[in-house]
């Protein structure tokens, strides 16, 4: 497959599943929406990755190096959009995650405290005990 045959048939792919994301964000739940880049740039990605597993060896070589290039561009941008995405997640909800880590952080101490004043013998062991004494 030519590169510019390939080009064409991954930005197709990648619109249909930006299509079908923002599908989903609009009858799912909003949140999908800010994921729509990821799954975009991740089906960019997977094409290319596809591409290039099944080429056969005669083509021109510098067709595979334009495959790794559009490859490894979609890797890196597909990162930076999931890390936007976890970022902005994240930031949206600071007040939840600040509330679940004091939360938990309370119920270590909690727990900690606990196990070390309070020293519980099995039953089982305590029964053994008194029965040889």
């Amino acid at each position: 497959m030519s590169f510019k045959i390939a080009v064409i048939v991954c930005l197709i792919l990648m619109g249909l599943m930006a299509c079908i994301t923002f599908y989903l964000a609009k009858k799912v739940s909003n949140s999908f929406m800010k994921y729509i880049p990821v799954f975009s740039f991740a089906i960019g990605v997977l094409f290319f990755y596809i591409n290039l597993n099944n080429i056969s060896y005669n083509l021109i070589s510098s067709e595979v190096i334009y495959n790794m290039i559009a490859f490894i561009i979609l890797l890196i941008v597909g990162s930076i959009a999931f890390l936007e995405a976890v970022i902005i997640d994240v930031v949206e909800n600071r007040k939840l995650f600040r509330k679940s880590y004091r939360a938990v952080q309370k119920t270590v101490k909690l727990v900690s405290v606990n196990r070390t004043f309070n020293f519980k013998m099995p039953t089982n062991i305590v029964n053994k005990i008194k029965g040889l004494l």
